[in-house]
Formats: structure tokens, C-alpha cells, sequence
């Protein structure tokens, strides 16, 4: 599955980022990420494994820009809202992205950085291997 590069390269092509979104938590050398978190769920199954999930993603963008931490992400977040499709290597569709709640502040680290993040989560619809019905 390539949810998160597809992700990654659909925020990557909004103009005037601070730098390139990478996939990965925030490093020493990484103050723009995009990462999973746990917590997927199954919406609902049917009996020939057609599964409807939640993947829960976040991005996090450290800086001491607020308004620019600020502004980006309410970018991001307008960019996803409005996202009703997105390409996939065919291991699962996509369905739509929920946005709850909106960008928001979380921290200043030790360098005097604010920590910026956007949780979402995207539900996709996918073909999953019931194993043998024989058995």
C-alpha cells in the first residue's frame, strides 16, 4: 500500500512549503513530517473481504515561524479537505479524508521551536485475504 507516499507527494505539490515533506517523524534532521499513527480501525467488513478502514495519519511541522507553522498547515488541511481522489497502486481505493481537529500548536521545544501538528484520517476501501473457507 502507498497511502502515505501518495500523501506525501499530493502536499508536496502545494506551492511555498518551508521545505519538502518527508515521510517520518520530526528529527534533528527533519522539522516537516508525515507519519501513521496506531489506532486503524475497520469500518466494516463483508463476507467476501471487502474491508471499508480508517488509517489515522498526522503531520508535524516544527519552527519558529508561527505564522508560517500556522499558515501551512491550515494550507495542508484545506488541501485535503478538498481532496476527493488520489492515485493508488491498486492494493486498496480511496475514499475520503476527515480533518478533526483543525491544525494546532503543541508545544516550543528547547530551541524556542513551536511544534505544529494536523491529525486526519483517511478511510479506503480494500480486498483482504480471507485465507481458506475450506478449512
Amino acid at each position: 500500500m502507498d497511502l502515505l507516499e501518495r500523501l506525501a507527494d499530493k502536499i508536496n505539490q502545494l506551492e511555498n512549503l518551508p521545505s519538502q515533506l518527508i515521510i517520518g517523524h520530526l528529527s534533528n534532521d527533519n522539522d516537516f513530517g508525515i507519519y501513521s499513527q496506531p489506532g486503524s480501525q475497520v469500518v466494516s467488513q463483508d463476507w467476501s473481504g471487502i474491508q471499508e478502514r480508517t488509517l489515522p495519519f498526522e503531520i508535524a511541522l516544527r519552527t519558529d515561524d508561527f505564522e508560517l507553522g500556522n499558515n501551512t498547515l491550515w494550507k495542508i488541511s484545506e488541501l485535503l479537505d478538498n481532496t476527493d481522489s488520489l492515485e493508488t497502486d491498486g492494493t486498496y481505493d480511496f475514499n475520503k479524508i476527515d480533518i478533526e481537529p483543525q491544525p494546532f500548536a503543541t508545544m516550543i521545544d528547547v530551541s524556542e521551536k513551536g511544534v505544529f501538528l494536523l491529525d486526519f484520517n483517511v478511510e479506503i476501501t480494500q480486498q483482504i485475504n480471507l485465507g481458506d473457507q475450506n478449512g
